[in-house]
């Protein structure tokens, strides 16, 4: 242990002499191993990560099996595959032979978020209501005082857990929250229960805040649904969520089976006789691992980036080889003295490697350290609330990567620093000591390698970051400057038709607003009502219609142009006909050579079409086009969470403290959801696009410097070698232009080589970004250009200056160094 730490101290003297060397190189390796950790921090959140619970690796989801959605003749939450009965939930719950626990939850609302007031001003807070069974059943612990019970669910009680999250982030971790009251939606809750650090719900993308027992009380209806779907009171909504601890001993295939049965039973009690060849009752048992639902969408590009950012680490890991091989090929004369007095090969062995691991080691952490600024801004991109922050798995593949780093490319320099020629060298100066003509080839090919792999990089980056343009510069058929948007929810108000005509005029007559409306689903949101297309009463067959329940003068306060009739008044009305807008291409598309204007458009209860719209996004910026109608919200039986637009003749953002202010002073316990400007919410609709092109182009540049940085010390390395040749040409009559040539041909050679090798590497390797890519070919020659451009600058600028040093030797001086 002594000699370890001797070999330590030593090893941290040499490198203090060499502060500029190792500062390099820890910043090379930190580049490299910061990039491979952050990128794995994502790939672990969203396709590896267990919930952190007792027993996790038992826990599955459960939806239907074989992509279906619910049974034909019910109604879902949005979504199909995932979404049950209550009566399903209770029927299936019985059944202890194929299950330990099977939890039940659903969010409060659409968006999970729900109105909060604890003390003075309201918030918007996460919440979900559960079965009695769900702590305890997946496994959460509780750090203070109780979960929920079988009678709690059964009695509704109007109690609440926090997360231990919310409990520090609102309450300052107070030790007396317990029995304390947070008013939910304008229901009392009393809290009895706070969950251990770390547990943020079964849906790790969205951190919960609290939770409650399942109720029947309308105001905390699941999903924040209007009165006509409740949990308890119709049947055939399927809204429940539903997780589950298989028995040991009973597989996914076993309990699929077991079930298929009482399954069906309930739904057919419910719905009717379903035929089979349009919905079976068959389950899928989904492992709880990463994050539900981003799974899919998330699991090609994460894959194609980790495979981007370990050519990064191949970079960096070479470049670090290099310049260690660079810096013993110095110290040459240095080890055959060692060597010539006694020293074992063993030992200078040993203390190059305690040098390595020191490199190594700094690099790791500073790696680290970068690793966590890079997820905090990847959760911030992405829109992923919980479960990017580097954890211990993650820790373990830095510490794996590290440790590879150290073996693979510290050590094979190494090999060479031990067995020099000690007659040899010993005779010839530091400077006349010339390299292997085949290590100089080696160098050369890893220097051109290095440049294939980063037109690869920059190729990427490009594509990505030009996708990236293509979403932000989409034509979104609105005028979204000076427009905000929030969502609000009544709380406990059973007259919603009077309490929003209130509350619009209220805030229309704010200074600075120059329209307001609102709508049920808001643009960009990535929600929408789809139902079937029915025309004069015909059906209009393999044709859906979305539809959205907005405002009076929506389309004026959203600056999307009328094209015929007119936009919805106040005068649409609940005792007034029903009327509907319907967009461009609903009316090209069945009225080519007539007008829509005056034809009913709905089944029970059609609305006359009054107006045509121009096509606007609705869900989010990459939609085609599709049928859409927008009715009169006012012609509603009832309204729910609605979403306001206003208009601002200023900066939008600057009008929300006296919006905030209005509404509070008006209704205390309604806050403002999702508070933002109507451009930010459409950029939202491609946060997973943007997020992976950020990342993409910041590796192109991570590569770009790393290669830039290699050629820059092995040309410089190169040149301080060969400084008495350089003199010697000058004496003999060279020019400083021909000197100047010579450097910067060698750059030239590796360049047109690492072009030559990576331009059909390039095309193999961007196939996958396919998917990735929205309106343009992986084979842009745009993306293509930049990125050759690139490489040329980074050559040029990496070999210029050595060059110019070169040519401003002095041959005097040059030819003296000896």
């Amino acid at each position: 242990m002594q000699a370890v730490l001797q070999d330590i101290r030593y090893a941290l003297r040499q490198l203090r002499k060499s502060w500029a060397f190792a500062l390099v190189v820890v910043l090379t390796l930190a580049m490299g191993i910061g990039a491979n950790t952050a990128v794995f921090s994502v790939m672990n959140a969203i396709l590896l990560q267990l919930l952190p619970v007792s027993r996790p690796e038992g826990l599955t989801y459960v939806s239907m099996a074989n992509g279906q959605g619910q049974a034909p003749g019910g109604w879902n939450t949005g979504d199909q595959s995932t979404s049950f009965t209550e009566s399903t939930f209770e029927a299936l719950r019985q059944r202890a032979d194929v299950f330990e626990e099977l939890v039940a939850y659903a969010p409060l609302s659409e968006t999970g978020s729900v109105a909060v007031r604890y003390g003075e001003m309201p918030e918007e807070s996460e919440g979900e209501e559960v079965s009695g069974n769900f702590f305890s059943g997946i496994g959460a612990r509780i750090a203070r005082g109780r979960g929920f019970s079988l009678s709690d669910e059964k009695s509704h009680a109007p109690i609440a857990v926090l997360s231990y999250d919310y409990w520090t982030r609102r309450f300052s971790r107070d030790p007396f929250i317990l029995g304390k009251t947070l008013t939910v939606k304008g229901v009392p809750l009393t809290i009895v229960g706070i969950t251990a650090r770390g547990f943020k719900g079964v849906e790790p993308g969205n951190s919960t805040d609290f939770w409650i027992p399942l109720q029947q009380d309308i105001r905390l209806n699941a999903w924040g649904q209007t009165p006509d779907q409740t949990l308890y009171g119709n049947p055939k909504w399927w809204c429940l969520r539903m997780m589950a601890r298989l028995r040991p001993g009973v597989s996914p295939l076993q309990a699929q089976q077991a079930l298929a049965g009482p399954f069906g039973e309930d739904v057919t009690k419910v719905l009717g006789k379903i035929d089979p060849s349009q919905w079976k009752p068959l389950l899928d048992f989904i492992p709880a691992r990463g994050i539900a639902g981003y799974s899919d969408a998330y699991r090609e590009p994460v894959r194609i980036l980790m495979g981007l950012v370990l050519l990064v680490l191949l970079i960096a890991c070479t470049n670090v080889a290099m310049m260690v091989q660079a810096r013993n090929t110095v110290r040459q004369r240095e080890f055959s003295l060692r060597l010539a007095i006694g020293a074992g090969q063993r030992r200078i062995f040993r203390q190059l490697l305690a040098e390595s691991l020191v490199l190594v080691s700094a690099g790791a952490g500073l790696g680290w350290l970068f690793a966590l600024a890079a997820t905090r801004m990847l959760t911030a991109w992405s829109g992923i609330e919980s479960g990017l922050a580097p954890d211990r798995l993650v820790l373990l593949f830095t510490l794996l990567v590290s440790v590879g780093a150290a073996l693979v490319f510290g050590l094979v320099p190494l090999w060479s620093a031990v067995h020099a020629p000690v007659a040899g060298v010993l005779r010839s100066t530091s400077n006349s000591t010339t390299a292997h003509r085949g290590r100089v080839l080696g160098g050369r090919i890893v220097l051109a390698a290095q440049m294939a792999v980063c037109l690869v990089l920059l190729m990427a980056g490009g594509l990505l970051l030009r996708t990236l343009r293509n979403y932000a510069n989409q034509n979104l058929g609105l005028r979204t400057e000076g427009l905000l948007v929030f969502g609000i929810t009544p709380q406990g108000q059973t007259e919603t038709h009077v309490f929003y005509r209130t509350l619009l005029d209220r805030l229309r007559a704010t200074p600075g607003v120059e329209s307001i409306s609102m709508a049920e689903n808001r643009p960009g949101g990535g929600w929408s009502n789809n139902d079937n297309l029915i025309l004069d009463g015909v059906e209009q067959k393999g044709a859906s219609l979305r539809t959205n329940d907005v405002g009076a003068g929506f389309f004026r306060t959203m600056g999307v142009p009328i094209l015929d009739g007119r936009d919805i008044r106040e005068a649409d009305a609940p005792n007034t006909p029903l009327i509907a807008v319907v967009n461009q291409t609903l009316a090209q598309r069945f009225f080519p050579h007539s007008t829509p204007i005056g034809h009913q458009i709905g089944h029970s209860h059609p609305a006359t079409i009054v107006g045509v719209v121009q096509d606007s996004k609705y869900r989010s910026v990459d939609e085609d086009p599709r049928p859409m109608a927008y009715f009169a919200a006012m012609q509603a039986p009832s309204l729910g969470t609605m979403h306001i637009e206003v208009r601002t003749q200023g900066d939008a953002r600057a009008m929300l403290p006296g919006m905030r202010k209005i509404v509070a002073q008006a209704y205390p316990d309604v806050p403002l959801e999702q508070p933002m400007t109507q451009q930010e919410q459409f950029e939202k609709s491609y946060e997973q696009q943007r997020m992976f092109a950020a990342m993409g182009g910041f590796f192109g540049i991570i590569a770009a410097l790393l290669v830039a940085t290699g050629l820059y010390g092995t040309h410089s390395f190169r040149v301080s070698r060969r400084t008495t040749e350089i003199g010697v040409r000058m004496a003999l009559g060279a020019t400083r232009m021909q000197v100047l040539s010579m450097v910067m041909r060698e750059s030239l050679w590796i360049l047109l080589a690492g072009l030559a090798l990576g331009l059909p590497l390039t095309f193999a390797a961007i196939s996958p970004l396919k998917s990735m890519l929205y309106q343009m070919s992986p084979f842009d020659p745009v993306s293509l250009a930049v990125a050759v451009a690139a490489m040329v600058a980074v050559a040029t600028c990496a070999a210029l200056l050595p060059a110019r040093r070169a040519a401003n030797l002095e041959p005097m001086q040059a030819l003296r160094t000896e």
